[in-house]
């Protein structure tokens, strides 16, 4: 616990030595998304070759660039929502080329799979980093929901911890996380929301100049809270399940105690977007 605890609050002080300088220059969370999506498609490539063993790093590597694409939509002056049109064209397009390249290129029963699993790396990383940057660069504020969509999860694990060593009796998905429990989804969701809710009363009320009733406003904020906590836990689920399919404990191991960066953003790989849909949301009413 001790290590682990100290390897969190190193990894923490990293990650926001990248996001509090982004407030003033955007840009700098492009570095960020760099490092993430990086390191997290050769862990990935590196567990699916535990099942599938023809694997290009260099196609699945330029398939996780689509989710830069926001940086092009930005230097032409465009908005959010044509940086979001531009990924699906560019991506659908790459990933279905990508899909059908290996049978094509040569007769083997596995070749599909490969193809598969190369489109599936590229598409569960490079659509929440197209989120992210996508807040960073192209919607006014969007720093705070992006702030929200990658600490969200954290916020969450941590008080469904706590929630579950406590009061936890009920396991919820015990053939993929036998620690997980009913008592700690719901404590973490709990706490998530009302934090959602505490953090835009008393700062997005400030910084944007909201038009919908306050009620209203912190409402959703609370809804979204509940709803981030959710798919964060859904998204910890779903990297369980691949690391048990592949057959191993942790995707990486340069954070002791926490495994690799899949395993730590796994849960705002889920969030990122939804933060993203927050941000529209909330900007339709501003």
């Amino acid at each position: 616990m001790k290590q682990r605890i100290i390897t969190g609050t190193v990894f923490t002080i990293a990650v926001l030595a990248l996001v509090v300088p982004a407030y003033f220059y955007p840009v700098i969370m492009l570095l960020l998304s760099l490092i993430v999506s990086t390191v997290a498609i050769h862990e990935l490539i590196k567990a699916a070759r535990n099942k599938v063993k023809e694997i290009s790093p260099l196609v699945t590597f330029l398939g996780g660039l689509t989710g830069f694409l926001p940086v092009i939509t930005w230097l032409c002056g465009g908005s959010a929502a044509e940086a979001m049109t531009l990924y699906t064209l560019v991506a659908i397009t790459y990933c279905f080329v990508t899909t059908m390249f290996p049978p094509i290129r040569k007769e083997d029963p596995d070749a599909i799979r490969s193809g598969l699993a190369q489109t599936l790396i590229i598409i569960y990383v490079s659509f929440p980093i197209v989120c992210l940057n996508t807040m960073a660069l192209l919607i006014q504020k969007g720093w705070y929901f992006a702030v929200i969509g990658l600490f969200a999860p954290w916020i969450s694990d941590v008080f469904a911890y706590f929630t579950g060593v406590l009061l936890g009796k009920h396991k919820i998905v015990p053939h993929i996380s036998p620690k997980k429990t009913w008592e700690g989804c719901i404590g973490g969701a709990v706490f998530c929301s009302v934090l959602t809710a505490l953090f835009f009363a008393f700062v997005m009320n400030r910084v944007i100049d909201v038009k919908i009733p306050f009620a209203g406003f912190v409402a959703l904020a609370a809804l979204f809270g509940f709803l981030l906590s959710v798919v964060s836990q859904l998204g910890d689920w779903m990297a369980s399940s691949i690391k048990r399919m592949v057959g191993i404990k942790d995707f990486g191991k340069f954070m002791p105690g926490h495994g690799g960066m899949m395993d730590r953003f796994d849960s705002a790989f889920f969030t990122l977007p939804v933060a993203l849909g927050l941000a529209f949301i909330v900007l339709l009413g501003v």
